[in-house]
């Protein structure tokens, strides 16, 4: 059976308990505390219903059909199971819902732990299964609401009149309402882990305005990652991209911080146990550009800077004109440095740009590099939510996930993990899904002086093998 749980009043119903027993006791208080028209019937009556606080008949004699006449609830509550199943028959028969207390197939509702304040009530169901563990879960629940929320809620009883007649739309009340009830109970924040980057913070920013869409505060925690501080390096020299990554990590398992927000191509390959990624936004475009200044021919470029391998190896197959030479910093600095002519020209990925407002600089020259030939980074224009995989906040976050953008970088991590390939090889993956359901996965691979690149299709919701034939495909390249 399913039981749907709902409230109803019962303080104008008329009860009938029929038994005097452990179980009836546990039926009898729990009614008296609702201030329902309550009436026990059992030949012997335990001295713990006698001691029941709250206004309640109680007559010593056998059950009778006559004792149904009038009822609206009947609870059969003696230790004989045949008369329990017969009183419940018999209530039926008369339109009355009824409940066996030793038989929940045999009854027309069950009864929960109910935690019971004077502003709002808990119930918890365990619909039959274990009504001690369902005690206990109630013990608990106590122990963790703070007892101003009693209070809180009270208050916000109070107001609900003049916030109707304040205003008609549903979407001002609510608001409204939760204002008011995050001053008074105090929901937490979501403490949201970022780099202090231009990029990052505008990827949080996105984040935290869309869980605010959903009535959820955040807060954003900045964190200096080691990769932040070395910026004299080319990244692979001291732990890839995965040096922007860790320490969040770590922050997420101590419980400094609830979520990070990454771009997901900054991602390693594999994720510390108990640590998800909870959704990914849609994706933004996944290409890369050449940006080089407005007034410079193409002939022209030589030197292009960028901190990636596997770009080095695109540009240099682009043309035998251009020379890479490594690049740090974060978006903004890039551009100072190819304006005061340290580069001719930079490769970017385009989401980036968007997201800071820089792809349409007047004094720029903006090249898009077609992700068929120029593939992608895995995950590249996305942004991943990581956090603990369970969690008070993981399901509200699980909410935000994009199913198309999720499924694409799935298909592109697990195409990265199975030829053992981490976030800073010269490798490259780019799902798309398709009008009518199935997925394109473009993948290549550089080394040696060689690029292979393979295509492999199927259902999107069959990703595995769909990875094992791009795997299958790619040929080894010489030079492995």
């Amino acid at each position: 059976m399913a039981y749907f749980p709902f409230m109803t009043e019962v303080s104008d119903k008329d009860i009938l308990v029929v038994g005097g027993g452990r179980s009836a006791f546990h039926k009898v208080r729990a009614f008296c505390g609702f201030g329902a028209h309550l009436t026990v019937i059992a030949e012997n009556i335990s001295p713990d219903i006698i001691k029941v606080s709250g206004e309640f008949a109680m007559v010593r004699k056998p059950f009778e059909i006559t004792d149904l006449e009038g009822r609206d609830i009947v609870i059969a509550s003696t230790d004989d199971r045949e008369l329990n199943r017969r009183i419940v028959d018999l209530a039926r028969e008369r339109g009355i819902p009824a409940n066996a207390v030793d038989d929940k197939e045999h009854s027309d509702f069950i009864f929960p732990a109910v935690l019971k304040k004077e502003n709002y009530s808990v119930s918890v169901c365990t619909d039959g299964r274990s009504p001690l563990l369902a005690g206990r879960i109630r013990s608990r629940i106590a122990e963790l609401i703070p007892e101003e929320f009693d209070e809180a809620v009270g208050e916000l009883g109070r107001m609900r009149e003049d916030v109707l007649k304040t205003t008609d739309s549903q979407d001002e009340r609510a608001r409204l309402f939760r204002e008011e009830a995050d001053k008074r109970i105090g929901i937490r924040k979501i403490r949201i882990g970022t780099r202090s980057s231009a990029l990052a913070m505008a990827q949080t920013e996105i984040v935290i305005r869309t869980l605010k869409e959903q009535g959820i505060n955040c807060e954003a925690v900045i964190i200096r990652t080691e990769g932040d501080k070395q910026t004299d390096r080319p990244l692979w020299e001291f732990g890839g991209k995965a040096v922007f990554v860790s320490e969040f990590e770590e922050a997420i398992l101590s419980g400094r911080i609830d979520i990070a927000i990454h771009s997901a191509k900054d991602m390693p390959g594999e994720l510390p146990q108990g640590i998800d990624i909870l959704a990914c936004l849609e994706r933004e475009e996944p290409g890369d550009v050449l940006v080089s200044l407005s007034g410079r021919r193409p002939e022209d470029i030589r030197i292009v800077g960028t901190s990636s391998r596997r770009r080095q190896a695109l540009i240099e197959e682009l043309s035998s004109n251009y020379i890479t030479r490594p690049l740090r910093g974060n978006v903004p600095t890039r551009l100072t440095k190819l304006r005061r002519g340290e580069f001719d020209a930079l490769v970017l990925a385009k989401a980036g740009l968007k997201r800071l407002g820089l792809d349409d600089e007047p004094d720029l020259r903006y090249v898009d590099l077609d992700p068929e030939r120029f593939i992608p980074a895995a995950g590249q224009g996305i942004i991943a939510i990581e956090g603990l995989a369970v969690s008070d906040i993981s399901d509200a976050v699980r909410s935000l996930d994009d199913r198309e953008a999720s499924a694409a970088l799935r298909a592109e991590r697990g195409f990265m993990k199975a030829i053992g390939a981490d976030c800073h090889a010269s490798v490259g993956a780019w799902a798309t899904v398709q009008k009518d359901g199935r997925m394109l996965l473009r993948v290549m691979k550089h080394d040696g002086g060689n690029t292979a690149r393979v295509c492999a299709e199927g259902k999107a919701d069959n990703i595995e093998s769909i990875v094992a034939e791009a795997v299958s495909k790619m040929p080894e390249v010489p030079g492995e």
